[in-house]
């Protein structure tokens, strides 16, 4: 070692020393030779600890196993991982700690000597303040993130440096195709044009237009779109100079808002502009979105001056009461009505008024105060006033349904009453032809044809839209109807507007009090109820019909509760054998819905597939039945069981439908089975005015291999003529022939059906066979198929085909 320093000399010998950086050299074997003032700083070792030592005392594991290996290899093979390169490694004190260090291994050569000279910087510093610094980032970029409004920075150049994920959303740009960009890409001409000049201005005057301040402007989007927003700006001094940091709120959905309010505010104003009393409404923070006219010339102001003020602005002096009431107001529940009498400020002086607040719905959803004002200089009338809006309508004067039900209760006594429900066909449409201005005009013409019709005393209300209700003392039920006809007369008579002639049709329903109910709702309820029953009759006036209405609400039982059993598969498939009446085998089965309801009990099919066709859920039936059909045969082909043809009944509409065929045959082609299994059958009305369609899907049915047969023969259209034209296998006599064969009349229809039959080459099947004697004689009329209680009752299609032992 002492030959070592000698070479190296006094000076280089105090560099050493005097580095910052710990310095160690080492022999060809790993031992240290010099240990420096810092290496003992950094290490916590001195030197005479070291010195003669391996230099992997220095090394956490697995370093330090790897250590003599490592430069045994370069020493042999002269590959270097470290010598002459430099790496990030870990280091150990001698308290055992472990930190990070760079370092850089020279390769020095003395007089036969080799050295290896190694300098370690220590990185715990260096790492903690870069960790803190991405940890900070990473905070800012999750903030930045989830941020809903759009944050972009800038430098004082305009590129933008960052670009959030509510930006992508908002302007269309990914962060990749937006960062390195200039901002104004993201502006429309002509704030394009101007940015670089405006942002060089403020870095030279420091005179801020939008920096610290915000302001509404314009963006663009990728797309070329432009949509309005709010942009605030701050500026930011960093280590890469200065930045500027924007937040862009989208505003559209908040214009549009406005617009839309706009729109509401006008048609309100057309229906209160001309009343006499103050009307006005507050948003939430009591400002004025509304006024009418008669605030205006009240109070003494235009619209423009008064929109946006704040309604206690009016109040003079102490504004604390009128501020406790609107706050009162706001936190009642709607339509909860507060009243109050205050002073008031207008130009010419103070007046008191009386006021009405009630919190109600604005049509944004906003929840506002409307209030009723009155002068209480003319209190008298403008109580009647108020009171007038308060139980009537606004357009026509008329009742409102509680006050109407209200005065009924003290009107009626031990008389008989007509309750008569209006009600105009596609007022809508006349709305939407002509304005709601003229639609307003015509319920308020019709509302005075109404009470002029009735030259008795009556009541009158308009419940709502297009319907009008009247209550009249009647003598008889005649009266009532002539009385609904002349009130369907006046309402159908032309309404003339300056070039427009308008007419319109209209319908009434009728309940009679006490007769129908001696509750006046109720009595009410029923007249709405028959006004689709008057709709469908010849002179538009429904009288209310107990019966009716049991048989209304039984059909809608029935509706509610089909359309769970159709999605819940409560509805089950049975099947009633065909057979041979010779041999009395079976040849194929017929296919019978049966619904056991657990609510209705057991619903006749009869019943529910006459009110499945009217909700358009027959075609829907139809296919539970084929399904269920086409799973159980593909079942008994797979268990080698008894497999014969299947009739299943089609229903009218779904015969004429164009997929029918395309959905009998995906269902053979998915589950395997022939489509000879398959019978269809339909009732003689399909087929007597046989569309193109029909005659389509028969002869693609026919030629796949299903038979077809005429269900129910006789009982409808038959007809020798249509018959012979038509594309079917078999014919099904009805159940009721079979039952009339007892007589010679009835033995005759049977022989003739099958002569009929016969002759244009039909099978020929009877139904509902109870006897033999029905039997015997069928087979004596040439008759060689049949179904019914002789043979079998229908039984559930998986004991038919599976337990069948």
């Amino acid at each position: 070692m002492n030959n070592l320093f000698e070479d190296l000399g006094a000076l280089y010998k105090a560099l050493l020393d005097a580095a910052a950086d710990a310095i160690i050299v080492i022999d060809v074997n790993g031992r240290m030779l010099n240990f420096s003032n810092s290496a003992e700083q950094l290490f916590q070792y001195d030197k005479r600890e070291c010195l003669g030592k391996n230099v992997s005392m220095l090394m956490p594991e697995p370093d330090r196993s790897l250590h003599d290996n490592y430069l045994h290899n370069y020493q042999t093979t002269g590959h270097a991982k470290i010598i002459g390169l430099g790496r990030d490694v870990r280091g150990l004190k001698k308290d055992g700690t472990v930190f990070p260090m760079h370092l850089s291994v020279g390769k020095a050569r003395i007089k036969d000597h080799t050295y290896y000279i190694g300098i370690c910087h220590d990185l715990s510093e260096y790492k903690k303040t870069l960790s803190e610094k991405l940890h900070i980032e990473s905070l800012q970029n999750a903030l930045f993130d989830a941020a809903v409004d759009g944050i972009i920075t800038i430098d004082d150049k305009g590129i933008i440096l960052s670009f959030n994920q509510a930006s992508e959303a908002l302007f269309g740009y990914t962060r990749e195709e937006a960062v390195g960009q200039n901002v104004k890409i993201l502006m429309p001409s002509p704030y394009q044009d101007a940015h670089d000049q405006y942002l060089k201005n403020y870095l030279t005057t420091n005179k801020a237009q939008i920096v610290g301040i915000g302001r509404d402007v314009p963006g663009l989007r990728k797309d070329g779109s432009i949509f309005p927003m709010r942009l605030s700006v701050g500026k930011a001094q960093s280590e890469y100079g200065k930045q500027f940091i924007g937040v862009c709120h989208d505003l559209t959905d908040y214009q549009n808002a406005l617009i839309e309010l706009a729109k509401a505010e006008q048609r309100y104003k057309s229906i209160v502009e001309c009343q006499g009393q103050i009307i006005c409404r507050l948003d939430p923070e009591f400002k004025l979105t509304f006024a009418n006219q008669s605030f205006q010339r009240i109070f003494e102001c235009s619209e423009q001056e008064v929109l946006g003020m704040h309604f206690i602005n009016f109040i003079p002096g102490d504004k604390q009461d009128m501020q406790q009431v609107l706050l009162e107001v706001m936190s009642s529940k709607s339509n909860a009505q507060l009243h109050c009498k205050t002073l008031m400020i207008r130009k010419s002086g103070n007046f008191n008024i009386e006021w009405w607040f009630t919190k109600v719905p604005s049509d944004t959803g906003i929840e506002e105060i409307q209030g009723f004002g009155v002068d209480i200089s003319e209190k008298e009338e403008a109580i009647r006033e108020a009171a007038f809006l308060k139980n009537h309508d606004a357009l026509t004067g008329m009742l409102n349904s509680d006050a109407f039900i209200s005065s009924l209760h003290n009107w009626m006594n031990d008389s008989c009453y007509a309750i008569f429900y209006t009600d105009s066909n596609h007022f809508g449409l006349i709305n939407n032809r002509f304005g709601f201005d003229i639609g307003d005009k015509m319920l308020i013409e019709a509302s005075r044809r109404l009470k002029k019709c009735i030259k008795k005393p009556a009541l009158f209300c308009r419940p709502g839209a297009d319907e009008f209700i009247a209550a009249v003392e009647i003598s008889n039920i005649q009266e009532a109807s002539e009385l609904a006809e002349c009130l369907l007369d006046c309402l159908a008579k032309p309404y003339f507007f300056e070039h427009d002639e308008i007419r319109v049709s209209g319908k009434i329903g009728v309940a009679i009090y006490p007769n129908n109910s001696t509750d006046i709702i109720s009595v009410i309820r029923q007249a709405e109820s028959v006004l689709p029953r008057a709709k469908a009759s010849q002179n538009n006036i429904a009288f209310y019909d107990p019966n009716h209405h049991s048989a209304m609400q039984r059909q809608l039982d029935v509706e509610q509760r089909l359309r769970i059993a159709l999605e819940q598969q409560l509805l089950q498939v049975f099947l009633q054998p065909k057979v041979s009446l010779d041999s009395g085998i079976a040849v194929g089965y017929e296919a019978l819905l049966r619904w056991a309801d657990p609510v209705l009990g057991f619903v006749s099919p009869v019943e529910f597939i006459k009110v499945a066709e009217c909700m358009g859920l027959a075609t829907s039936i139809d296919r539970y039945v084929l399904r269920t059909v086409f799973k159980n045969l593909k079942r008994s082909s797979e268990v080698n069981a008894t497999v014969l043809p299947i009739a299943v009944n089609i229903t009218s509409s779904h015969f004429g439908e164009p997929s029918l065929v395309d959905y009998i045959i995906d269902l053979s082609d998915s589950m395997a089975v022939p489509l000879e299994l398959i019978d269809l059958e339909v009732t003689e009305g399909v087929l007597l005015d046989m569309g193109e369609q029909v005659q389509k899907n028969l002869k693609k049915l026919r030629e796949r291999g299903v038979k077809v047969s005429i269900d129910d023969f006789g009982t409808g259209y038959s007809s020798l003529s249509y018959i012979r034209k038509l594309a079917v296998d078999a014919i099904k006599i009805d159940k009721s022939f079979v039952d009339d064969m007892q007589n010679e009349t009835g033995c005759q229809l049977v022989a003739a059906i099958v002569a009929i039959a016969n002759a244009v080459n039909l099978d020929v099947i009877a139904e509902g066979i109870e006897h033999q004697e029905q039997r015997d004689t069928l087979l004596n009329l040439g008759c060689r198929l049949g179904q019914g209680f002789l043979y079998a009752k229908p039984e559930f299609i998986e004991t038919v085909l599976f337990n069948n032992d």
